[in-house]
């Protein structure tokens, strides 16, 4: 058995919605800020976002990650989590406050807000693919995005 080191006391706790929280290889954990998200080692990232309206949530845009899925959890408000897979009719499903939803790997997703508050999301660091919603969704739907984030 080997001594687990000693780790350096944190100085002072910080606001999630301010920061990322990349979860590492090695089970380690650190602050991220919002532009960095893309460069990281972290295999997820887990965030806390304000949801006021519909573009704070890209409502007008899909959004899938082939890497992994993708939990949300809502803290406060009222959100419309529209679903959309391979030869299956849409799913809407609606999060209350302290309600979660898994979205499945690869599986096309959009939000719509309902009433303001707080999402907290795990998602995939990278490879997020994001297609507008004015395009649509077709027999087409599972192909790559050209539009993609890291």
């Amino acid at each position: 058995m080997h001594p687990i080191p000693p780790a350096a006391l944190p100085a002072a706790g910080f606001a999630l919605a301010d920061q990322l929280l990349a979860l590492l290889p090695g089970s380690a954990v650190q602050p991220l800020d919002y532009r960095q998200r893309g460069n990281t080692d972290a295999d997820w990232i887990i965030g806390i976002k304000p949801v006021s309206d519909d573009a704070s949530v890209h409502a007008g845009h899909w959004e899938r990650h082939p890497h992994g899925e993708e939990v949300l959890c809502l803290l406060e408000g009222c959100i419309l989590v529209t679903l959309s897979a391979r030869q299956q009719p849409e799913q809407q499903v609606r999060l209350s406050p302290g309600q979660a939803l898994i979205v499945p790997r690869g599986t096309w997703h959009r939000l719509q807000v309902e009433q303001a508050g707080r999402l907290m999301f795990v998602t995939p660091s990278v490879g997020s693919e994001h297609r507008k919603v004015a395009d649509g969704l077709d027999a087409e739907r599972d192909a790559p995005s050209a539009e993609v984030q890291p």
